[in-house]
């Protein structure tokens, strides 16, 4: 408006005699003015005006006709700084489509019966997005369309037949109103949360559009400025906030991806305000997840900081030892907080307390597997080839084989009408407990033997007497095989009714897969390290369906998924026999693999078993 105001001014400083007889063109300048000024006042009071079409009586101004502001609140503002473009939209771009309901995929009554379902159970085991007990599936539908989608995914049996369909009318609305029109609002957030804390379809290899919901998640929070310490938040706001700290800060250790979100002076005022609220009973279970979580973090964080020098025994024992005086510190909290609580989710508390004594002693592992990966690299100092083969890292491995064991275990007890509840986020517990119990075994059979004979390279094949019985006793401790079948019957709770290609596309499904994969190669990996068969029989083979047509199903699905068929592949089980021994045990099919070792001592050496270990990729 200000050039407009200096060219009034400047055409009424002109003397007189520059524009006499002109008075008509004079006339034609001070209307094309007024109209400049009034189209400006419109942009600004966000107003819709037709500008009166001024007529020019000598050329000097064109007719420009009827010029029409559009109609819209969120046009510029002259005056404004830093404007950078319109604010991203809060409504929905798929609103009044009709949803997978009004299409008859789902009856109403049946999709009361899921909402219903989670909010009195789900929200017990995540209790970040929580339902008005008065909101219903119309207002749900109508309100939050992506959180109806999101429960109805989280609620409904694995073999339902309208998975697929839901799927993909929840990618619809990721991809419409998420990433192609950036709409940011708090019902989007809870949406997310809710897709990664219960994520079953579809699986992928690296888990790739899980880590891309959640780094949604986390984008979105800090968008609405969520994050802000000075923000003043509503309960629904701080819930959203805690739980996609909690989904994002669980990347680095389960899914090797950078964290999302840090800990903040706000993560923290938001979990003492839940703490204290009593507007939702399954408010109480918040403070412990997160301080649960948290305490995970710092032994990520405390130990990465250390480096190489971190496998200096003394420093070792230093550090374990005041993890270990933190962690019965916060043992003390949460057991005052849970007390509070009207309905203690005792197993998924102790699977997290498991998960934190390994957590503290999993440095033990800086072992063969990372050397594998890292051989070429420098070389390692004496003080981490001392503490690979100390007493103390014997212990550790002791007690990883117990904690590890223990959390599969505490899974395995809960109830059948529980396990639909759990979250991906214990899943990716019981993953990680997979892979370190038999690395445990497999270092401790190392340790053991080189024990026997350190003058021949650590290698004495077969062991006999003395090694050859603490070598037993830590294959019996570990009952790995044996633990693997409990835990895939439990897990077949949550794949009831699907074929073995679908299995291959649900989470569960997966795990399975790889576990099966992972236990036919432990016996090959302890008869290659003693050169006695102390694990007489895979017990996975007298369950259906056959591990091969999972496998089958899994590379089959991942081929669709990838379009790639050898890198999306899986390696295909051994041929069991049921007296093997390292002359003349075949190991088929894996890639690489040594036929019939006349000595047995490459039979199944360090790096085929770190492929092996890389290729339990489910979440670890």
């Amino acid at each position: 408006m200000r050039p407009a105001r200096e060219a009034l001014i400047y055409l009424c400083l002109l003397p007189s005699a520059v524009y006499s007889g002109s008075n008509s063109r004079v006339v034609a300048l001070e209307n094309r003015v007024e109209e400049l000024v009034a189209q400006l006042n419109a942009i600004r009071n966000g107003a819709t005006q037709h500008a009166p079409t001024s007529s020019s009586t000598d050329g000097l101004t064109p007719s420009t006709g009827d010029l029409t502001i559009p109609d819209d609140p969120e046009l510029l503002d002259p005056d404004s700084e830093g404007y950078h473009g319109r604010e991203p939209p809060t409504t929905s771009v798929l609103e009044g489509l009709p949803d997978i309901v009004d299409r008859g995929f789902l009856s109403i009554s049946e999709a009361e019966n899921l909402v219903s379902r989670f909010k009195s159970r789900f929200v017990w085991t995540f209790p970040f997005v929580v339902l008005d007990p008065s909101q219903t599936v119309a207002d749900l539908r109508k309100e939050e369309p992506l959180l109806f989608l999101a429960v109805i995914a989280a609620t409904i049996a694995s073999a339902h037949p309208i998975r697929k369909l839901l799927a993909d009318e929840i990618m619809q609305h990721v991809t419409s109103r998420i990433v192609a029109s950036s709409e940011r609002n708090l019902g989007l957030v809870r949406a997310l949360l809710v897709l990664c804390a219960w994520y079953r379809y579809p699986a992928q290899k690296g888990n790739v559009q899980l880590v891309l919901l959640i780094t949604m998640c986390a984008t979105m929070v800090h968008d609405l400025g969520l994050h802000r310490l000075k923000a003043e938040l509503t309960t629904d706001q701080q819930r959203a906030l805690l739980g996609t700290y909690l989904v994002s800060s669980s990347l680095p250790r389960v899914m090797n991806r950078p964290s999302g979100m840090a800990n903040s002076k706000k993560i923290e005022e938001c979990c003492n305000n839940m703490a204290a609220s009593t507007e939702y009973p399954s408010d109480r279970y918040i403070r412990p997840i997160i301080l649960t979580q948290s305490f995970i973090n710092t032994i990520d964080v405390n130990f990465g900081e250390l480096g190489e020098i971190a496998y200096e025994e003394s420093l070792v024992r230093i550090m374990l030892g005041a993890k270990l005086r933190e962690f019965e510190s916060l043992k003390v909290t949460l057991e005052n907080d849970l007390s509070k609580c009207p309905n203690p989710l005792t197993s998924i508390h102790i699977c997290n307390m498991h998960f934190i004594d390994i957590a503290i002693r999993s440095m033990s592992l800086g072992d063969e597997h990372a050397c594998y990966q890292n051989r070429h690299a420098a070389v390692p100092s004496s003080a981490f080839e001392a503490f690979k083969v100390s007493a103390y890292r014997s212990s550790l491995l002791w007690h990883l084989i117990r904690y590890t064991k223990a959390l599969i275990q505490t899974y395995i007890e809960i109830p059948d009408a529980e396990l639909p509840q759990i979250t991906v986020f214990t899943l990716t517990q019981i993953c990680a407990s997979l892979v370190i119990l038999p690395r445990s075994v497999s270092f401790l059979l190392k340790l053991i033997v080189a024990k026997q004979s350190p003058h021949h390279g650590g290698r004495t094949w077969p062991v006999r007497g003395e090694t050859l019985d603490e070598a037993r006793a830590v294959v019996e401790e570990a009952d790995f095989l044996n633990l693997v079948v409990r835990l895939y019957e439990r897990l077949r709770v949550l794949i009831v009714g699907l074929t073995a290609q679908e299995m291959g596309l649900d989470v569960a499904g997966t795990l399975c897969c790889h576990m099966n994969v992972l236990a036919s190669w432990y016996a090959p990996r302890v008869q290659a390290i003693l050169g006695v068969d102390l694990v007489d029989k895979y017990p996975l083979t007298s369950i259906t369906p056959h591990p091969d047509a999972v496998v089958n199903g899994t590379n089959t699905a991942n081929t669709a998924n990838s379009g790639n068929s050898t890198t999306a592949s899986i390696p295909p089980l051994v041929d069991q026999s049921t007296e093997r021994t390292g002359a003349t045990y075949l190991q088929q099919g894996y890639p690489g693999a040594y036929t019939g070792a006349e000595d047995g001592l490459n039979l199944f050496s360090d790096e085929m078993w770190a492929s092996v270990l890389d290729s339990f990729t489910n979440f670890v």
